[in-house]
């Protein structure tokens, strides 16, 4: 049975764009979902539709899009001008209302039987609280109450934020996440009844079967990859402090940084204390487009990523995707992604010596690379393909079709 798909998202991947996690998912779960012939059309809210309008008109999808955006009038947001999280907040409500309206036309004009979205920036808001809609699964990817432990910036507004959250949550017609963990994790700091949710792990492209020998390179230098953004949650503090023991332990060891730097405080720190390592082994590129990061997977010999959460974590999936093993932390949904001790190694978050042990393990046993690194491309292909992953969705949207009664 092929369906009439809509998708609501506040992040879309589109070109050079690929940092969200929530943005990667909905392309390629739009892509996947076009590809088993089922009609998909996304509304995109965002505040820059710009650039978006014009990387969708070049692309060319095989799905219809809306991009909308909406911004607050100029004395409310003169208001709030003085609050970074008042402004967020109110740009959300107001991309929500804009998303609405967008979302209730293309539900008259294709007769969507299903919609997915997700809880964070709660771009269903409004388009929930409407009588006559189609059913809304919410995807439910890290929360705002998740990274307040973590944050730098305290203020309430972010509680109000949480709140509106879990409004959203509560009100969908069904509850989606990647993991079990997650789910378990969420449900015990939020309050929702794990039976409400189905486990609908991501999915990503395949990039095709990977040379024959995945553990190190050519001239035998074993390269660490870290992909992420330059930030606390990320485990960046983490991984710089472990390199020069990892270094210092493992002559071949190289190491490869590929993100956004952000304030550039970690690195620069690093550079100042280790100038001569800096140069000589340790590269940071920054944020990169999609085509030289396949290249530095399909270069690397190890992924190392100590996040201190990821509700999925992308990355690792990624690189299990083009046969390398990898590194992560024990926590959130990272442990049903990275099975240790079989695709690659779980260091506890946020503790160097931990990291240090399992990055010097990997350094210098070639055998467990290739070993870690085949099991991780078969359980790619099992578990977290983008046709697996629309697959399981279709069946998704279509049960709560038929018990809402559409």
């Amino acid at each position: 049975m092929k369906l009439k798909i809509g998708l609501l998202t506040t992040y879309l991947a589109l070109g050079e764009d690929s940092d969200s996690g929530i943005g990667q998912h909905y392309h390629i779960l739009a892509d996947a979902l076009a590809a088993q012939r089922h009609q998909v059309h996304m509304v995109y809210a965002t505040r820059d539709p710009g650039p978006a309008r014009a990387a969708l008109a070049t692309l060319a999808p095989p799905w219809t899009y809306d991009v909308v955006t909406s911004r607050a009038p100029a004395w409310l947001r003169g208001v709030v001008r003085k609050s970074w999280p008042s402004q967020l907040l109110l740009e959300n409500l107001w991309l929500s209302r804009a998303a609405d309206r967008a979302l209730a036309a293309a539900s008259r004009r294709y007769g969507l039987a299903a919609i997915e979205t997700h809880s964070y920036n709660a771009p269903a808001l409004f388009f929930l609280r409407r009588r006559h809609r189609p059913p809304v699964v919410t995807r439910v990817s890290t929360t705002t109450a998740q990274m307040v432990p973590i944050s730098l910036v305290h203020s309430r507004v972010i509680g109000w934020q949480s709140a509106i959250e879990r409004r959203v949550t509560r009100r969908s017609d069904a509850l989606v996440t990647h993991t079990v963990q997650h789910r378990d994790t969420i449900c015990t700091l939020e309050g929702y009844d794990p039976a409400g949710f189905a486990i609908v792990p991501h999915g990503l492209p395949d990039p095709g079967e990977p040379p024959a020998v995945t553990g190190t390179n050519h001239d035998q230098t074993v390269e660490f990859l870290f992909v992420g953004r330059f930030e606390t949650r990320k485990g960046i503090d983490v991984l710089l402090a472990a390199i020069p023991e990892v270094a210092n332990a493992c002559p071949a060891a190289r190491f490869t940084l590929a993100g956004s730097t952000g304030s550039g405080s970690d690195w620069s720190e690093f550079t100042a204390r280790y100038p001569a390592l800096a140069a000589s082994r340790v590269q940071s590129l920054g944020k990169v487009s999609p085509a030289a990061l396949r290249a530095l997977y399909q270069r690397c010999s190890v992924l190392v990523a100590p996040s201190r959460y990821e509700s999925f974590g992308l990355i690792y999936a990624e690189a299990m995707s083009h046969g390398k093993p990898v590194i992560g932390c024990d926590a959130g949904g990272i442990p049903d992604v990275v099975t240790n001790g079989v695709t690659g190694l779980l260091a506890r978050p946020g503790d160097v010596a931990s990291l240090v042990e399992c990055m010097n393990r990997l350094g210098a046993d070639a055998a467990l690379r290739e070993r870690f690194g085949h099991a991780g491309r078969r359980d790619f292909l099992a578990r977290f393909s983008a046709s697996t992953m629309a697959a399981r969705s279709v069946e998704l949207y279509a049960r709560i079709g038929r018990s809402s009664g559409g």
